[in-house]
């Protein structure tokens, strides 16, 4: 008997026919799976060497061994008469078929269900690690995270002043345009987490990081700031300031100073300084921007009352009038207030806060808001420009001028803004949020889809970008998901699914 004729009787062909097929339909599942729960490259490739490891000795066993109606026998112990290789055969040839067919479903599954998912993420991807080249490439290593500083204080009530501190050095530091700095809300996302410094650098895009603690006591502070290169996790340079509160703008001042020397930054202007003005107007500054960013029930009703006490106190600083005029515009919107009277005083005080800092980005910003609550259109474009080109890589500023360009039905020009905002602040929910949006009004659903996720994954508790994929989903006519995307709301997940199933029959 030739040897092929006994490989083909012991069946050893139709093994490794099953083998392989098997094989391949498990790597694919593999590669799928997964990247899904995170596994990294290397584990897919275990996975594809012990299977090519393991293919000689399955052939071999199936060369020496023999399935029996009493088990697994060696063959050369095997009555010929009694053989059942024949029964075996068909056997393997229905396990072999039934394989292709799960093979060739989820080959099908895969090209035109997973293939358009992991396209979009890919798109996706790129698009991201494109706008993060662009920003490095220009910026080279001289990019700075400043990392919200820790309050040290005996009672642990200063949490708004050591908050505050790191954000003014990141304000300093920002207008230094040889210098990338990571917006506040990517920067403060590590806020009491315990993630290592190369990491926050890596998703950040950071080269170096600044971080620090503030400690007061009656009038007394204590400010230690130390920056560390992201990288090597290396110390470059740190320093503690001992000072009373009204010398707290100088040692600002003086860290911003080390920052640029450290970083071997040569200045085209003068350095940016901090505006000094009374201690106490600038404590209540820092603590309506914590309720501000806090937002917990009531600290929207404290920040209107307390720039109101800094613009008395301070009436000649205008960063407090332009807060002054985004609280006076939530409270009208919110019904807080006469909605009339609250807008002609947020414009009013927009107005004051220009007035004091015509080079102000975020008062002309505020400016521009008012204005087009106002429908001065060309008021609104004017502010925003002028803005624009103080400040063209603020993140405020790109939202806002994205905005006014969704407005006006320039949705490519207003997603290209948006997507420049997510890049300098990576970890701001506010701007996927705002890409979903513009890429939903250019009807640019599957795109908008994701935009919303990943506003989701970045911030949960935004009810409105659930909304909005409700939105997306009836539009496309997927009711189920509609009402899968809308049953963590609780004022609209009964209404939702009472009407798609009035509706829909969902």
């Amino acid at each position: 008997m030739s040897l092929f004729s006994e490989l083909k009787r012991r069946n050893v062909i139709r093994i490794g026919a099953a083998y392989l097929v098997t094989a391949w339909l498990v790597v694919q599942v593999v590669e799928t799976l997964f990247p899904i729960y995170g596994l990294p490259d290397s584990a897919v490739r275990v996975v594809v060497t012990t299977l090519g490891v393991g293919f000689l000795p399955a052939l071999i066993l199936a060369w020496a061994l023999e399935i029996t109606p009493d088990g697994l026998r060696w063959e050369k112990n095997v009555d010929r008469s009694r053989s059942v290789t024949s029964q075996t055969a068909k056997t393997l040839d229905r396990i072999i078929i039934a394989v292709l067919t799960v093979a060739v479903a989820f080959f099908a599954f895969d090209k035109f269900v997973l293939s358009e998912l992991r396209e979009a993420d890919i798109a996706e991807s790129a698009r991201e690690e494109g706008r993060a080249e662009a920003l490095l490439g220009s910026y080279g290593d001289r990019s700075i995270a400043v990392l919200p500083f820790v309050d040290m204080s005996p009672s642990k009530d200063q949490e708004y002043m050591s908050d505050g501190i790191a954000e003014e050095i990141l304000n300093l530091l920002a207008r230094i345009k040889q210098l990338r700095v990571i917006s506040r809300s990517s920067a403060f996302a590590f806020k009491n987490k315990d993630i290592d410094i190369p990491s926050i650098g890596e998703q950040l895009n950071a080269a170096y990081i600044l971080e620090g603690s503030v400690r007061t006591a009656n009038n007394e502070v204590r400010i230690t700031a130390q920056l560390i290169d992201a990288q090597t996790d290396t110390h470059l340079w740190s320093k503690t300031y001992d000072r009373q509160l009204e010398g707290i703008f100088q040692i600002q001042d003086d860290i911003a100073a080390a920052v640029v020397d450290e970083l071997k930054i040569t200045l085209l202007d003068d350095a940016p300084r901090s505006q000094p003005i009374d201690t106490e107007a600038y404590a209540l500054v820092l603590q309506a921007r914590y309720y501000w960013n806090r937002r917990a029930p009531g600290d929207e009703e404290k920040v209107l009352e307390m720039y109101q006490q800094a613009v008395e106190l301070a009436p000649d600083y205008a960063p407090a009038w332009a807060g002054l005029s985004v609280a006076y515009a939530v409270d009208a919107r919110k019904g807080r207030m006469d909605l009339e009277e609250g807008q002609r005083l947020a414009r009013e005080t927009a107005e004051k806060a220009v007035e004091l800092d015509p080079d102000s980005a975020h008062a002309l910003v505020r400016m521009s808001q008012a204005l087009a609550r106002a429908g001065d259109e060309d008021g609104t474009r004017a502010a925003l420009q002028r803005a624009y080109e103080l400040e063209p890589d603020d993140p405020l500023v790109l939202g806002v001028m994205s905005v006014q360009l969704r407005t006006a039905g320039e949705f490519d020009k207003a997603i290209e803004y948006i997507e420049r905002a997510e890049t300098i602040d990576p970890l701001g929910a506010i701007w996927p949020s705002n890409r979903g949006i513009a890429l939903t009004m250019a009807e640019r659903f599957d795109e908008a889809e994701q935009a919303f996720a990943r506003a989701l994954e970045l911030n949960g508790n935004v009810q409105s970008n659930n909304q909005a994929l409700a939105d997306i989903h009836i539009f496309q006519g997927n009711y189920h998901k509609a009402v899968e995307a809308l049953r963590d709301v609780p004022v609209a997940r009964e209404w939702s699914i009472r009407h798609a199933i009035a509706e829909y029959g969902v």
